[in-house]
C-alpha cells in the first residue's frame, strides 16, 4: 500500500509540473543532423538494457553536466552500450547558456550539455542547440512524461530530453527538530531563541537569489510574467504583490543575519549537509549530499506565510545537443541513453532527483523514498520557471533588487524602480522595449 500510495504522488508531483509552452521560432538549423541510427533501437532507450546499437558508434565525444559523480555514472553505463566512444566531460552549472555561446562558435564547446529548461528556448533561438532526429523525437515523447517533454520542445520541435523534475522544498535534519515548522511565523518565533549569529548559528538557510526567494511574493499573489508566464513586457517586479513579498522577504533577517553575498547556495546547503542547521530551502539537488553525508532528514512543502500556502518555482533539467558538436552520432546516441530506465536509476540513486520519465516502476527504491513525499506536497504549489526567451533579462534586476532590500540599501520602493529600470536598459540591449 505504501508503495502504491508514493508512486501515486510522484504522478501527481511530475504532472503538476507542466510547463508553458515556448513561442520562440527556431533558426534554420538541422544541416548537422544524422540520419537516425541507434535511435530506432527501443529496447535499449527505453528499458535502459545494453543491448548492442545496429550500427558503430565511435570517436570522442565530450560532455557538460553539472553534478560530478552523476556524470561518472552516466559515461559509466553509456560506456557499456558503446565502449568506442571516448567521453570526456566537465562539470558546467548555472551559466551553461552564456558559456555556450562563447564556447560553441569558437571550436571548444561540448557536444552534449546539461541545461536548465528556462534557457533552451534561448540558446534555440541563438543557433546553439541541435533539433532531434525523428525517431529520436518520437522515442521522447513515448517515455517521457509528456509535461517534461513540453520544456525541451520549441514550436513543436524537440531539443532536450526531461531527466529530472526539480521543485524548491524544504529540507529539515530530523535529529535537530522533531518535524518541519508549518508556518514561516514559526520559523521567525523559533529563530529569536536558537539562532547565535556571532557562532553562525542559524534556524533556518537559504540562498538568497530570486529562484529560490519567489516563495516570499508568491505568498501575496505575485506572478513573474503575468498570470501566463508570458507578458516579458510586464515582469511584475515593481508590483504592489512583489513589494508586498519583498517586506516580508526583508523580515526573514531575523531568521539569517548575513549578508546576501555570504549566502548562495554553495554555502547554505553545505551547512546543512554537515548538520550546523535544522532547516534549508533547497530541491531535490541538494539530496544527493544529504545522504552522502548520512543525514537523517526529511523533506517537506515550504510552510504557509500568513495562513497562505506559497508557490516555489520549479525546473526541468534537460540533455542538448550543441549546433557545433563535433560527433552528431555519438551525441544523439548519449542524449537517446539519458532517457533510459537505467540512467532514471542513477537520477534517482546518484543525483536523488525524480526522473522524467512516465514509467517509473523500473526506479529501484524510488517507492519506498520519504522524501518524494515532500516534493510532491510541494509540487501541488509550484510555478514552472518561465521559459520565454525574455527571461534572460529578469534575474540580474531580480537579484540586484533582492540585494538593496535585504541588505538595506535602498528602500523597497526604490530597489523596485531601479529593477525596472535596469530591465528596460538589458531589453534595450537586446533590441527590445517595454514602452514600444
Amino acid at each position: 500500500m505504501k508503495k502504491l500510495v508514493v508512486l501515486f504522488l510522484i504522478a501527481a508531483l511530475l504532472l503538476s509540473l507542466a510547463a508553458c509552452g515556448n513561442e520562440t521560432a527556431p533558426p534554420p538549423s538541422g544541416i548537422n543532423t544524422p540520419t537516425p541510427t541507434s535511435t530506432t533501437n527501443d529496447s535499449s532507450a527505453a528499458s535502459g538494457t545494453e543491448d548492442q546499437p545496429d550500427v558503430e558508434i565511435s570517436g570522442d565525444l565530450y560532455v557538460w553536466i553539472g553534478f560530478e559523480p552523476l556524470a561518472e555514472a552516466i559515461i559509466e553505463g553509456f560506456n557499456n552500450i558503446y565502449p568506442n566512444v571516448n567521453v570526456r566531460y566537465d562539470i558546467v552549472g548555472l551559466d551553461v547558456d552564456a558559456k555556450l555561446a562563447l564556447d560553441g562558435p569558437s571550436g571548444v564547446g561540448p557536444d552534449v550539455f546539461s541545461v536548465g529548461h528556462t534557457a533552451i528556448s534561448l540558446l534555440v533561438a541563438d543557433g546553439l542547440a541541435e533539433p532531434f532526429p525523428a525517431s529520436l523525437q518520437d522515442m521522447v515523447k513515448d517515455v517521457m512524461i509528456d509535461s517534461t517533454v513540453s520544456t525541451g520542445t520549441v514550436n513543436g520541435t524537440v531539443y532536450g530530453v526531461p531527466y529530472s523534475v526539480e521543485p524548491v522544498i524544504l529540507l529539515y535534519n530530523k535529529d535537530l527538530i522533531d518535524a518541519p515548522p508549518a508556518t514561516m511565523e514559526e520559523i521567525i518565533e523559533t529563530a529569536k531563541t536558537y539562532n547565535d549569529p556571532a557562532a553562525g548559528k542559524y534556524f533556518m538557510r537559504w540562498a538568497l537569489d530570486g529562484y529560490h526567494n519567489y516563495i516570499f511574493p508568491s505568498a501575496f499573489g505575485f506572478k513573474v510574467f503575468g498570470p501566463n508566464g508570458d507578458d516579458w513586457k510586464n515582469p511584475g517586479l515593481d508590483s504592489p504583490e512583489m513589494a508586498k513579498g519583498l517586506a516580508y522577504y526583508a523580515s526573514m533577517r531575523s531568521v539569517f543575519d548575513v549578508n546576501y553575498g555570504d549566502a548562495d547556495w554553495n554555502t547554505t546547503i553545505a551547512a546543512f549537509h554537515r548538520g550546523e542547521t535544522p532547516l534549508c530551502i533547497s530541491g531535490p539537488w541538494g539530496i544527493a549530499g544529504c545522504k552522502d553525508a548520512g543525514l537523517n532528514f526529511g523533506t517537506s512543502k515550504i510552510p504557509t506565510i500568513n495562513g497562505v500556502q506559497p508557490n516555489s518555482l520549479s525546473g526541468i533539467m534537460l540533455a542538448a545537443v550543441s549546433s557545433y558538436a563535433k560527433n552528431f552520432d555519438a551525441a544523439f546516441a548519449f542524449v537517446e541513453y539519458m532517457a533510459s530506465v537505467e540512467v532514471a536509476n542513477m537520477i534517482y540513486g546518484v543525483y536523488g532527483s525524480v526522473p522524467a520519465l512516465k514509467d517509473l516502476t523500473g526506479v529501484k527504491g524510488i517507492a519506498e523514498d520519504e522524501w518524494i513525499v515532500g516534493m510532491a506536497d510541494q509540487a501541488q504549489y509550484t510555478d514552472a520557471a518561465p521559459t520565454i526567451p525574455e527571461v534572460k533579462y529578469l534575474w540580474e534586476p531580480w537579484g540586484e533588487m533582492s540585494t538593496f532590500v535585504w541588505d538595506g540599501v535602498l528602500s523597497i520602493e526604490e530597489a523596485q524602480d531601479r529593477a525596472m529600470e535596469m530591465y528596460e536598459i538589458l531589453l534595450n540591449a537586446g533590441g527590445l522595449s517595454r514602452f514600444d
